[in-house]
């Protein structure tokens, strides 16, 4: 071989070589963040939450698209609760390339909970007693806002600043100016807290504030009101049935409020009080449900008034506008009877009744 062959032959041995090495290292590098992408969703779905994180750190240390793993990550530490991990991942997923999972991240985004939030109550609650103990009829309207502050994303504690207001329509004076009293006729505003547990379908609350009297009653105009309680509210996942257009169905539904409340302005009362539902949807029309309605009612209280000791249940229909936001819109037939106790105001002397009753009611958080 020539001097000058062999010169070439080290200039070209010295030229980089075609990429097949490079490759085949980072067609390596896919298959290995594929099986690792893989094992991360089978170990999600087998609950093992710490073993899918590594899996996923492993998957973007191995090439996965880094942007997916954060999302991914993201619906990990929201399932785990962790809101503070949660929301970094999905802000991080939410700045990347892809549109689509900067859309999805930005919607898991603004479900989870925020610093600054408030909500909404509206109940309307009518009644026409028609058989037994004291018969009258009534309409009392609620309405009340609350907003809240979170002060740390590990626990579902909020502070907040509420108003209150009810006034019932039957409520006046009657012959010689005796003052009638039907219902809790006060404006109240204040402050307070709620510690929400397990998936907050348990809350502890205290809260404190101004009472103003709506009612000219003879009792003072403002008077102190402060409370503090625990309540209890679930419901199964058939009680608000999806779908669009018109449909017969058949969706059965379970829901149950239960709460113990302390009432300063009540002669330091407690009330204890209990609603089981069951219903079923039986007609879908766009956004309403057509359902039936059957629940029973109990309270009991500490200072032994006979109002806040009874029991009843009923049934009847109910239409619930599912879209855009929920209200219900209930009418039924109740039986019942107190349960025979006296506080300051005698029971009525037939303790039975049955009721015609009627109530509207919103819930709507912000």
């Amino acid at each position: 071989m020539t001097a000058g062959a062999l010169l070439a032959g080290a200039l070209l041995s010295s030229l980089p070589r075609p990429a097949r090495a490079e490759q085949g290292s980072a067609a390596q590098a896919s298959e290995s963040a594929r099986r690792l992408l893989d094992e991360a969703y089978a170990r999600k779905a087998a609950r093992d939450a710490r073993g899918a994180a590594a899996a996923l750190e492993a998957a973007r240390a191995a090439g996965a698209d880094a942007q997916l793993v954060a999302l991914e990550l993201g619906y990990l530490a929201s399932q785990q609760g962790d809101i503070e991990e949660a929301r970094r991942r999905f802000e991080e997923a939410g700045r990347g390339p892809d549109e689509a999972l900067a859309r999805k991240a930005q919607a898991e985004l603004r479900l989870l909970p925020q610093r600054l939030s408030a909500d909404l109550y509206a109940e309307t609650y009518g009644w026409s007693r028609v058989l037994g103990a004291a018969q009258q009829s009534d309409l009392v309207p609620t309405l009340r806002a609350r907003g809240f502050f979170r002060p740390s994303f590990s626990l579902d504690l909020g502070l907040y600043a509420y108003a209150q207001v009810t006034r019932d329509l039957a409520s006046g004076r009657g012959a010689g100016g005796v003052p009638l009293v039907y219902a809790d006729n006060y404006a109240l505003a204040g402050l307070g807290a709620m510690l929400r547990l397990w998936d907050r379908r348990i809350g502890l609350f205290v809260q404190a504030g101004p009472a103003l009297n709506l009612l000219d009653d003879g009792r003072e105009r403002v008077a102190f009101d402060a409370r503090g309680g625990a309540f209890f509210g679930a419901e199964t996942g058939g009680c608000a049935p999806g779908g669009a257009g018109v449909s017969w169905t058949f969706v059965p539904c379970a829901e149950l409020y239960a709460e113990a409340v302390f009432v300063s302005r009540f002669d330091d009362n407690v009330i204890a009080f209990a609603r089981p539902r069951l219903s079923a949807t039986y007609l879908v029309t766009g956004p309403l449900a057509w359902q039936v309605v059957a629940e029973g009612r109990a309270a009991a209280d500490t200072n032994g008034d006979f109002f806040n000791n009874f029991v009843d249940a009923g049934a009847g229909p109910r239409l619930r506008l599912l879209r855009p936001l929920r209200l219900d819109l209930a009418l039924g037939v109740h039986a019942g009877s107190y349960l025979g106790l006296e506080g300051r105001d005698p029971a009525p002397r037939q303790l039975g009744y049955v009721d015609l009753r009627l109530q509207a009611a919103t819930y709507v958080e912000f």
